[in-house]
Parts: C-alpha cells; structure tokens; sequence
C-alpha cells in the first residue's frame, strides 16, 4: 500500500529487539522497492539521559542494539525519541540529564557512521519527554554533540502544541533538519484538522529542502494497543490506512512535493 500510493520509505520501530527479523523485513521492502527508516527507544532500565551510569550504559548498549539491526534490514536512518524514555516525566529535566545525554550521542554518532547511518533526534511534546520540547532546546543538543551523522526530526503535532511560532521554529531548526513529518492536531486524515502544512511546505521547498518528508497518524481502529495507549489515540479517527495514506500524499502534491 504505502508503494502503490507513492511512498518510498516505510517506518521500521525498533521497540522490541526480538520481534526483529532483518532478512524478512529486507525481504518486503525490496519486494515493494521501500526504503527502511528506523526509529529506537529507551526504557527506565536502559535509559541514556539517567545519572545513574548503569542505567545510562545499559541504554547506550539497546541504541548499539538497535543500530546493529537498522544496517542489518538496510537502513541509513536511527530516528526517534533516542534521548529518554518515551512518556510523561515526573520532573524537569536537570542539567545533569542533558550532559548525560549529549555523552552518550556522541559516542553513539560514531557508532552510526561506522555503520554508514545517521541518527535524527525528534523533538516531542512535554507530554513525551522532558528533555527535548523545541527546536531551541534540539539545536542546542546539536551544538554540544557536533557530530555531524546527528540531524533533528520535526513533527507538526508536536510543534503545534510547543512552539510559538513554527514557522520561526522551523527555519531554526533547517541546518540540522533531516525529517519533516506532518501530523495533524488530532493526528487523524492529514486534509482534515486545524494544522495548516502550507507555509511550512513552502518554506521546505524555497530552502531547497531535498530530504525526508514522512505522514504519520493513529486512530483507536487500526493502531495497536501498545502504540494507541502511548498517543492516546482513544477514538476512531479512521479505519483504511490507506485512506490515511493518500491524504498524505495530496497534502504534499498540492505543496509541490509529490508527483
């Protein structure tokens, strides 16, 4: 579906290592002629921005994990929340999380471009983190690694909701950008909701914007339980992702981004 409605890349979670079969997953994505892109995450026991350095260790080694497995299904992209475990936090975070942080990236950039990979940090809502919320606090992440494999990932659900101006947000965040994701405010279809792509679509295409561009939505009917819990998508907003899909793709051919 995703091929026959003009994607050319397909999302690869990397949330559960031994549910991974690399040469299966390879198997279809060449079939259909996709490119994988993967996303990794943290958990409370293996998490890179705790002070605690056997939990810090412990998530180093699930990134090096995961990096291992995204080169093994042919993958040249580590995205996701990569810098802490994925859910509403108790506290701020200290600066002591942000050092933590930035140690652990930088090694683990190394790692990635020993393996030809890139990695790209999305910025969430507080909501899903308390570390990384906006484009400022990304592209200072950015500066204190400096390696240059590390790139950001903006989603319009996430910015609607953090930044007070995402136009202003974007054109920040556009030396480092390697995925721009729409997303609607509901994250339901992407033609129906109150985020207008327009002016930040046209921004991408006047800047010479050549790199990802991904759709991304849930609905309670289609979503797995594990994932709809961790969005809260509690309602039916759809039930054909294909459906989901092709409102993707006109969104992005009115914008000139697709043929």
């Amino acid at each position: 579906m995703a091929s026959s409605t003009g994607y050319s890349h397909l999302v690869i979670p990397l949330r559960d290592h031994a549910a991974i079969e690399p040469a299966a997953i390879t198997a279809m994505l060449e079939k259909h002629g996709l490119e994988a892109v993967t996303t990794a995450n943290q958990r409370p026991d293996a998490d890179i921005s705790s002070t605690d350095r056997d939990i810090w260790r412990a998530g180093l080694e699930r990134h090096r994990l995961s990096l291992r497995l995204a080169r093994d299904i042919g993958a040249r992209h580590m995205g996701g929340i990569l810098y802490s475990v994925f859910g509403k936090a108790q506290h701020a975070a200290a600066e002591e999380n942000v050092k933590a942080v930035a140690e652990a990236l930088a090694l683990l950039a190394d790692d990635a471009a020993a393996m030809g990979l890139r990695l790209a940090l999305e910025i969430v809502n507080r909501y899903e983190s308390n570390l990384i919320n906006t484009v400022a606090q990304g592209v200072d992440m950015m500066r204190r690694v400096g390696a240059k494999n590390l790139h950001l990932h903006l989603d319009t659900f996430h910015m609607n909701i953090e930044e007070e101006d995402p136009l202003a947000a974007l054109e920040q965040a556009l030396p480092y950008l390697a995925y721009f994701e729409i997303d609607q405010n509901n994250r339901g279809r992407l033609d129906r909701g109150s985020i207008d792509f327009g002016p930040m679509l046209a921004r991408l295409r006047t800047a010479g914007y050549r790199d990802m561009i991904g759709v991304e939505a849930f609905s309670s009917a289609i979503s797995g339980p594990e994932v709809a819990a961790g969005v809260g998508a509690w309602r039916n907003l759809f039930d054909d992702g294909a459906v989901v899909a092709r409102s993707g793709i006109d969104v992005l051919r009115q914008a000139g981004f697709a043929a």
